[in-house]
């Protein structure tokens, strides 16, 4: 590895203050980042939103960088590790547009660098972080200014991440559900997970899909979320073959997803069935649209929404920024997120 560039100071007239927990937050502290996010093209996030990034990161992998000068903050950026290994999150950060050009984005991203460098995560990441995230990633086409502030400085662009959406309101709630080709083997049963369901469902989606979304699932049947949310199906034995769900993460119920089906039973119509009876349930409880922020273009995901009427939204690329390398080029600075 080459060795760690000096890190990049901001401006004499402002300084960093980090708070290494939420609970370092001073009051008014979310009202005025979120305020910095206001012009964002891509990513506006309220208060309550914020809050909620906050909230799904563990407290102590949570730091957030503000950038201070005489009136208050002019920028900031929302850094999470991760507990369970060496990983790191730029989950939003920005700086305020009549601040720009003058190296407070510089100073904020070679201080959360620094950081996830020091926590032995080899990248900071800008994409999705597992517990919840504002966007996936930048919007190079809404926001180019944020990619080649990053990719001026040493980050790296990774594979598309697509978000789509699709109106409900051709749906017939009362249709029923196809749930496996014709002629093919017994069909798997559909029903809403029961409190009885949980465990087996933390276990099989941790070993078979997705540790994060066991957690995630984890967390809102703790906080009294309503797991009738959470579609399972199970085969003709019993044995768990997938998920579905909206409303789970974050506050609206619109978002569609986590869904997976696990490796075993994939190509057989099991993932068909679950997403067309969840998008019923959710025509059924009168949502207009579903939608989500993340599958990768052409993958067999993605041909599966397009054949049940989704289609895209926007083009995301994450960016992953190498921790033992900081350039600090000068260079136009945009919102990062």
């Amino acid at each position: 590895m080459s060795p760690l560039a000096p890190p990049t100071s901001p401006p004499p007239d402002v300084h960093l203050r980090t708070a290494l927990t939420p609970g370092d937050l001073r009051p008014g502290d979310l009202e005025a980042l979120s305020a910095l996010t206001q012009t964002s093209r891509t990513a506006v996030i309220g208060p309550g939103l914020m809050q909620d990034l906050l909230e799904a990161g563990d407290d102590e992998g949570t730091v957030m960088i503000i950038a201070e000068g005489s009136e208050g903050a002019v920028g900031y950026v929302h850094l999470e590790t991760s507990p369970r290994g060496p990983e790191a999150w730029l989950v939003s950060g920005a700086v305020d547009p009549q601040a720009r050009q003058r190296g407070i984005g510089s100073a904020l991203l070679s201080a959360a660098v620094e950081i996830a460098r020091g926590r032995e995560a080899p990248s900071l990441q800008i994409s999705g972080r597992p517990h919840g995230y504002a966007v996936p990633g930048v919007d190079a086409d809404a926001d180019p200014d944020t990619a080649t502030f990053l990719e001026s400085r040493g980050a790296s662009a990774g594979g598309a991440a697509l978000a789509m959406h699709r109106t409900l309101h051709d749906l017939d709630p009362a249709a029923p559900v196809v749930q496996a080709p014709s002629g093919s083997s017994p069909s798997p049963t559909l029903r809403p997970c029961q409190a009885e369901d949980l465990p087996e469902l933390y276990d099989v989606v941790r070993e078979h899909l997705a540790a994060d979304w066991a957690e995630t699932f984890e967390s809102f049947a703790e906080s009294g979320g309503p797991i009738r949310r959470i579609l399972i199906s199970r085969g003709v034995s019993g044995e768990l073959l997938g998920v579905a769900c909206w409303g789970v993460v974050g506050r609206d119920p619109a978002r569609f997803g986590p869904f997976g089906v696990v490796p075993s039973a994939r190509g057989q119509g099991a993932g068909g069935a679950l997403l067309d009876a969840a998008l019923l349930h959710m025509a059924g409880e009168g949502l207009g649209h579903a939608w989500f922020q993340w599958t990768g273009p052409d993958s067999p995901a993605h041909r599966l929404y397009i054949s049940r009427g989704f289609t895209p939204l926007r083009t995301f690329t994450p960016y992953t920024v190498p921790t033992d390398h900081v350039d600090v080029i000068t260079a136009q600075e945009g919102t990062t997120r």
